[in-house]
């Protein structure tokens, strides 16, 4: 059995049916044959003439008849503003909407809110689809800028403690990291001359003592 679908009205030629908001509409035999032949015309618009020597085809039919069939098509369709149904000077009817045609099994018919079912499933797997993709690729740029941080805050740290010793001057040893003139003076008073070559503090608040005792060098912690 063919169903057609017009915007969100589902049409059922061979049984004369319409359904909308999920209303069923019984349609009278020629109200449906010109439903079905503007569906097959559809995006050409079909006269008047031909519509009644298709429909009519062995009666007499006034001008008459045709607009009251056209009028109790609209009715059915809840079409008050004439959109599904147009109205063409000179030329005829056209549908408005371009419609869908579905071959189902009278047993088992598809109705429009299954079809709109399916699509909505559709969109939500496309939506979570993508934002699976987004989130992948945001952990990703904050993998890159994470790497990128570590290698600069390495790179300045390194080179903000690093000791030239190639360059180092005698005289200023011993060097000195982490240690303040003031806070650490009873500390400097004693180990601030040879045979050490660094001091350092460190961030709890111990020492580093490095001394260079006959051919090697040796650091304690204080």
């Amino acid at each position: 059995m063919e169903k057609i679908y017009i915007g969100d009205v589902s049409f059922i030629p061979k049984i004369r049916s319409l359904e909308l908001n999920g209303i069923e509409v019984k349609l009278r035999n020629k109200e449906s044959e010109v439903l079905a032949l503007l569906c097959e015309c559809y995006p050409d618009p079909v006269s008047r003439d031909k519509i009644e020597n298709s429909i009519w085809t062995d009666s007499y039919v006034t001008d008459n008849t045709l607009t009251q069939t056209i009028s109790n098509l609209r009715n059915a369709l809840n079409d008050k503003k004439h959109e599904l149904i147009i109205t063409i000077p000179k030329k005829g009817y056209c549908l408005g909407f371009e419609p869908k045609f579905l071959l189902c099994n009278d047993d088992n018919h598809s109705s429009l809110s299954e079809i709109k079912s399916v699509t909505n499933i559709e969109n939500e797997n496309a939506q979570v689809y993508l934002s699976g993709r987004f989130s992948f690729n945001y952990i990703v740029m904050l993998l890159v800028l994470f790497f990128i941080s570590f290698l600069f805050l390495f790179e300045y740290f390194f080179n903000k403690y690093q000791i030239d010793i190639v360059n180092l001057n005698p005289h200023d040893l011993p060097v000195i990291i982490n240690l303040d003139l003031k806070k650490d003076k009873v500390f400097l008073d004693k180990y601030r001359k040879k045979p050490s070559i660094l001091l350092k503090k460190n961030s709890d608040g111990s020492y580093n003592i490095c001394k260079r005792v006959k051919d090697e060098f040796l650091c304690t912690r204080e």
